[in-house]
């Protein structure tokens, strides 16, 4: 499971949390300054069985696309490591710089490039459309990201 939304995936890993069959990947804002508050610690691993299968990788609030990329290739080198035989991508689009609610900085030319590397994994992937508030640009970032898929 792969979060690439905004705002740290808290139900998704308290689910998971003690699951060592899941691994779970949340690329957010921080905790420190981003709801929810208090969850998404990057040392939050995971307990018991699942101690290990649980990586937040928080990011300041104004964080451009060189540094969530780099989280991005982060992410996806710890799906592959996990040996993971499907991918799901709870996919926020609010990462967007145009968002109302948000301070990450990616443009639209970002979306389809994270879409080619979702891809470039050739796993069996499910998106699940989450965040993204700038409403103009919702559809397109989001086929952006669906082109790579086609």
């Amino acid at each position: 499971m792969l979060d690439v939304d905004y705002h740290h995936g808290n139900g998704t890993q308290d689910i998971f949390f003690e699951r060592g069959d899941v691994l779970t990947v949340s690329i957010h804002g921080t905790p420190e300054t981003e709801y929810p508050y208090f969850l998404g610690i990057a040392d939050e691993r995971g307990i018991g069985a699942g101690e290990g299968c649980n990586l937040n990788l928080p990011m300041p609030r104004g964080t451009d696309w060189a540094a969530w990329s780099t989280a991005l290739e982060t992410a996806l080198e710890a799906v592959a490591a996990f040996g993971a035989d499907a991918l799901v991508v709870a996919l926020g689009v609010d990462t967007y710089e145009g968002d109302p609610i948000s301070a990450f900085r990616l443009g639209e030319t970002h979306f389809p490039m994270i879409g080619r590397r979702l891809a470039a994994m050739r796993l069996p992937t499910v998106l699940v459309q989450e965040g993204g508030y700038a409403v103009k640009e919702i559809g397109s970032n989001v086929a952006g990201v669906l082109r790579a898929f086609g």
